[in-house]
C-alpha cells in the first residue's frame, strides 16, 4: 500500500540546504494530496499571500492494518546556526506505534541527527490548518 504525504514550502523563505516547510498531511490518493495542496495555494493564509510550492512524497507503508485510518512516520534533523532545521530524514509509514519506536532506535544508529520524533498523522487529514504569517 502507498500513500502520499503533502509539504508546502515558502520559496522565499527557503534558502541553501533549508526550506522553510510545512507537513500539511498523509493522504489515501495522489489526487487527494495535490487538491489539497492547490486548495492552500489558492486559498490559505500565508500561502496564498506569499510564492509558495508543494511537494508530493510517495510512502510505503509497513505493518498491516484491517481498517488502516492513521500511520506514524519517524522525522530526524539538524539545527543550522540560524535554528532552521536542516538534514531531515524521514521514513515510510508505520500502521503501529511500536513498530515505529522499534525502527527508531534502528535509524538513530544509521544517522547522527540531534532531535527525533514520531509523528502521528490521521489519513486524509490535514495536520496544519492554520495558514501562517511572517513577522
Amino acid at each position: 500500500m502507498k500513500l502520499y504525504k503533502l509539504d508546502l514550502y515558502d520559496l522565499e523563505l527557503s534558502h541553501d540546504d533549508y526550506k522553510e516547510g510545512f507537513s500539511i498531511g498523509i493522504f489515501s490518493s495522489s489526487e487527494k494530496a495535490e487538491q489539497t495542496a492547490k486548495y492552500y495555494i489558492r486559498n490559505v493564509n500565508g500561502f496564498k499571500d506569499y510564492i509558495c510550492d508543494y511537494l508530493i512524497k510517495v510512502k510505503n507503508v509497513i505493518g498491516t492494518a484491517y481498517d488502516l485510518k492513521q500511520v506514524y512516520i519517524i522525522e530526524g534533523w539538524n539545527i543550522n546556526k540560524e535554528f532552521d532545521e536542516i538534514d531531515i530524514v524521514e521514513s515510510d509509514c508505520f500502521t503501529d506505534i511500536k513498530s515505529a519506536e522499534t525502527e527508531l532506535e534502528i535509524i538513530k544508529k544509521k544517522y547522527d541527527r540531534c532531535e527525533w520524533v514520531i509523528d502521528r498523522y490521521v489519513i486524509d487529514e490535514c495536520q496544519w490548518t492554520e495558514g501562517f504569517v511572517r513577522m
